[in-house]
């Protein structure tokens, strides 16, 4: 089993990260998901994500990765189709960059700064891994807190 890593990276730049950038989709038998990230601009990279069931959209992320004093975070908030946001209004699901290679970056989850009472449940307290396959191919997987696979996307890139 790999073991994912805690500790934060210094991050100098997110340039590193441009292998990110594009419009990803997944057209699978009981879900579509499409995941779109930006290019690097004023220290930040940005992204959308929509997942559909059944023909109708089940939710959207809005996500954002910058530099920190803490290194690279991605800031993920969740909203209902309706546009009702799950989290509280100051409040987000956040995690820091621990891992990265020229095709792969691991964000591990932390409590959210402004909501340090927050408890922290197996999902909250696992990790996102991002990994370019080849250049058509992007794998991300949530993994929970003991390491274990929780759900896994294969997107391939959009032209």
């Amino acid at each position: 089993m790999k073991s994912y890593s805690r500790t934060p990276l210094p991050a100098e730049s997110l340039e590193q990260l441009r292998w990110m950038n594009g419009a990803w989709m997944e057209d699978g038998e009981t879900r579509r998901c499409e995941e779109i990230w930006s290019t690097v601009d004023a220290h930040t990279l940005m992204g959308m994500f929509r997942w559909i069931s059944d023909d109708e959209v089940s939710f959207y992320e809005f996500m954002v990765i910058n530099r920190t004093e803490f290194g690279a975070e991605l800031h993920v908030k969740h909203f209902h189709p309706s546009l009702v946001a799950w989290e509280e209004r100051y409040h987000y699901q956040a995690f820091v960059l621990t891992e990265l290679s020229p095709t792969r970056a691991v964000f591990a989850a932390v409590r959210c700064a402004d909501d340090p009472d927050h408890a922290q449940d197996d999902e909250a307290s696992g990790w996102l891994v991002y990994e370019l396959l080849d250049t058509q191919h992007l794998q991300v997987q949530l993994v929970q807190a003991n390491e274990e696979t929780k759900l896994t996307f294969r997107f391939v890139r959009e032209e």
